[in-house]
C-alpha cells in the first residue's frame, strides 16, 4: 500500500504531525509478522509505532464471583506485559518512536477506538486464520477492523 506513506496528516490547526502506525501485537507470530512489515514502513515513511495490546475485560458474572478485579487487573497486565516485551526486543535496533498501549475490551472496536483516537494514518495487523467455522461463528479481529476503520489497514499474511 504504498500510497499510504505518502499521505502527510495535518492536524485540525493545519500543524503537519508524524505518521503515526498503530501495531495491534498479542506475541503470536502473526503479529511479529505484522510488526516487521510496520518497521520497514517506519523507516520508509519516518513514522512513530504504536503498539496495542488488547485484553478481554472478563466483565461477566461467573469471573466475578471467583476473581477480584485486582487479579483480573494483574492478569491483563501480566499478559500485555510478555506481548509487549516480544514485540519491543524487534524494535531495538531502531531509532523511531515507539509506543506502547494496553486496552481492555473487544479487540476489533479497541483497535479502530485507539487508531480514531490517536489520529493514526495507518493500521498494520496480522492475519490469523481461525479456519472457516470458527471464523464464521466468532468472527476474526482482522475482519471487525475492516469493517469502519478511521484509515487505511494492511493486513499482513
Amino acid at each position: 500500500m504504498r500510497y499510504c506513506t505518502q499521505i502527510n496528516p495535518v492536524n485540525l490547526k493545519g500543524v503537519l504531525i508524524m505518521p503515526r502506525l498503530l501495531v495491534p501485537v498479542d506475541g503470536s507470530d502473526h503479529s511479529i509478522k505484522a510488526l516487521h512489515f510496520a518497521l520497514n514502513q517506519a523507516v520508509e515513511t519516518d513514522s512513530e509505532i504504536i503498539l496495542l495490546n488488547v485484553q478481554p475485560s472478563y466483565n461477566t458474572p461467573n469471573v466475578k464471583r471467583f476473581v477480584r478485579q485486582e487479579q483480573i487487573q494483574a492478569y491483563q497486565n501480566e499478559e500485555s506485559k510478555v506481548a509487549f516485551e516480544k514485540a519491543l526486543a524487534e524494535t531495538k535496533n531502531f531509532s523511531f518512536p515507539v509506543k506502547t498501549k494496553l486496552r481492555i475490551g473487544d479487540p476489533g472496536v479497541e483497535i479502530c477506538a485507539e487508531a480514531r483516537e490517536n489520529q493514526v494514518t495507518q493500521i498494520i495487523m496480522g492475519f490469523r486464520g481461525l479456519g472457516a467455522i470458527k471464523r464464521t461463528v466468532l468472527g476474526s479481529v482482522s475482519y471487525k477492523v475492516l469493517q469502519e476503520p478511521p484509515c487505511p489497514v494492511t493486513i499482513v499474511p
